[in-house]
């Protein structure tokens, strides 16, 4: 017995709208607590945060459902921008 996977609207809209800002808020705060010099974490972040948006995207896109989707991406945006601001 298979099961047909099907994509709602809500997964969608997050894999589309705030996953990808997810994805470049923790590239951005995982560059922040790098103890390297600025260029390295510099690089570090033009190399890490076109994989990571396309990450966060298809991870939205498996989720459960809708809103595990959109609060998993949320939680990540709210923690790393924590991070930012305490550094």
């Amino acid at each position: 017995m298979t099961q047909k996977h099907q994509h709602g609207a809500a997964r969608i809209s997050a894999a589309v709208t705030v996953a990808p800002a997810a994805g470049v808020l923790a590239t951005l705060a995982l560059v922040a607590v790098l103890p390297a010099s600025v260029d390295v974490r510099y690089l570090l972040a033009f190399l890490v945060a076109l994989p990571a948006m396309a990450t966060a995207a298809c991870l939205a896109l498996l989720a459960r459902s809708g809103a595990r989707a959109w609060v998993g991406a949320a939680a990540v945006a709210v923690v790393s921008s924590v991070v930012l601001v305490l550094t």
